[in-house]
């Protein structure tokens, strides 16, 4: 689909979801259906020997592994420290800055044609490594101990990503025929049900927006954007392809923000949520616009 068409259904709906916050809200129950079904489009497009590259380096997920827990909580930390945010932010800050990879980065990776299979290896690596990196981070830089809801979080990842995405496999092994006439579609399927889910988070978060302060908001996007350029300079370093440089950068540039957010909330203050919240926003509207230019790569 053309890149003006993604934009507009992005905006439209980003808009709506701000004019109309009550209508929106409501749709929210909808949003885990949609990442299901978008993950289902994405295994459509894959086949087993996509995985194969994947299976002989793995030493190239340990390493998208490795930036996601060194990249963004350090600079995290650095950046909270240099804008002299308060005790509770920075909390907040270093603790979306130690989550895992968020799901949403395989959809982003998908838009932006790069290698989604590689992606889909970094999110679950880091989803795996999480009960491990989430709490060593908060502790030794916020100063606190946190537990990591290991087993709900890989229940989540394993319904939201893997089954779906086999089952998008099987389908195509068992049904090629049929899957190549819907395949030019499906592209337009995810840019409607990603841009429906911001419009959903931007519904929810109405009144966040009304309340940011521009230091708070500062600090978020430019530790988002740091993850993605970080992310893709590394990636470049490690002599990767460009499409596992994309995955790259888009996987260490989002996070699980909805995990950080709940243990803000469960161990800190509503305050120290407060950057999981911005960041889950600027991530997917960053996320989405960037995919408009690693298409053209």
């Amino acid at each position: 689909m053309k890149d003006f068409s993604f934009l507009l259904i992005l905006v439209s709906l980003s808009l709506l979801g701000i004019l109309f916050p009550e209508f929106f809200a409501n749709l929210k129950p909808l949003i885990l259906p949609l990442l299901i079904v978008i993950m289902l489009s994405m295994g459509l497009t894959l086949t087993p020997e996509d995985f194969k590259e994947i299976a002989r380096k793995p030493f190239i997920v340990f390493y998208g592994a490795l930036l996601q827990y060194t990249v963004m909580p350090l600079s995290g930390y650095l950046l909270s420290k240099l804008f002299k945010l308060p005790p509770e932010l920075l909390v907040g800050v270093v603790l979306v800055g130690s989550a895992p990879g968020g799901t949403a980065s395989n959809l982003i990776t998908y838009l932006s044609r790069g290698d989604l299979s590689y992606s889909i290896s970094m999110t679950t690596t880091s989803t795996l490594l999480s009960p491990l990196f989430t709490p060593l981070w908060t502790y030794v830089l916020a100063g606190k101990y946190v537990e990591v809801p290991f087993l709900s979080m890989f229940e989540t990842t394993l319904k939201i990503v893997i089954v779906p995405v086999l089952l998008g496999m099987v389908l195509r092994y068992f049904l090629r025929y049929q899957i190549n006439k819907v395949e030019k579609f499906l592209p337009f399927l995810a840019v409607f049900s990603i841009s429906l889910i911001i419009a959903v988070i931007f519904a929810l978060n109405s009144k966040l927006l009304k309340e940011l302060s521009f230091l708070v908001l500062s600090v978020v996007l430019i530790h988002n954007v740091l993850g993605f350029l970080l992310g893709y300079l590394f990636g470049l370093l490690a002599g990767l392809d460009k499409r596992k440089v994309k995955a790259l950068s888009i996987e260490v540039g989002m996070q699980n923000s909805g995990l950080s957010t709940v243990l803000a909330l469960k161990y800190f203050s509503k305050v120290s949520a407060l950057p999981s919240a911005i960041f889950s926003l600027s991530q997917n509207l960053i996320g989405v616009v960037l995919s408009l230019f690693f298409r053209r790569l």
